[in-house]
C-alpha cells in the first residue's frame, strides 16, 4: 500500500460492491413489491456505479499489483458486458427482472467474492 489515499480508494471500492449488490436486490424487490418506489433512481445510480468501477481499475491494479487483481479486473469485463445486456432490457420489466435474478446477480456475486478475496490482504492488515 502506497498511501492513505490508496487505502481509502480500496476501502471505498470494496464497500461500493456491497452497495451495488443491495441496489440490484432492491430492483428485484421493486418488481415484486409496488411499495418499493425508488427503483428508477437506484437503477440510474447503478449505471453510474458500474462506470465508476470500470474507471478505477487501472488505479486499483497499480495499488494492488497482484496476479489475483489482474484476473479479477479482467473478469470484470465480462460482468460489465452482462450489465450492458441487463440495461438493454426495459426497466422495469419482467424480462429485466428475470435476467437480473437468474443470470446477472449470480455472476456479479461470484465476481464480487473473488475481488473481495484479492483485496482483503490490503484492507485487513
Amino acid at each position: 500500500m502506497k498511501s492513505i489515499e490508496d487505502y481509502t480508494l480500496l476501502s471505498a471500492y470494496y464497500h461500493l460492491l456491497f452497495t451495488i449488490e443491495e441496489g440490484l436486490c432492491y430492483l428485484i424487490e421493486a418488481e415484486e413489491n409496488l411499495s418499493k418506489t425508488e427503483g428508477d433512481r437506484i437503477y440510474q445510480d447503478l449505471i453510474q456505479a458500474f462506470f465508476y468501477l470500470d474507471s478505477t481499475h487501472s488505479t486499483l491494479l497499480f495499488i494492488m499489483d497482484s496476479r489475483c487483481a489482474e484476473i479479477c479486473v479482467k473478469a470484470f469485463d465480462q460482468i460489465f458486458a452482462e450489465f450492458d445486456q441487463l440495461v438493454s432490457f426495459s426497466f422495469p420489466s419482467h424480462e429485466f427482472c428475470e435476467y437480473l435474478k437468474e443470470h446477472f446477480l449470480i455472476h456479479y456475486r461470484k465476481w464480487m467474492l473473488s475481488i473481495h478475496q484479492c483485496m482483503e490482504p490490503f484492507l485487513i492488515n
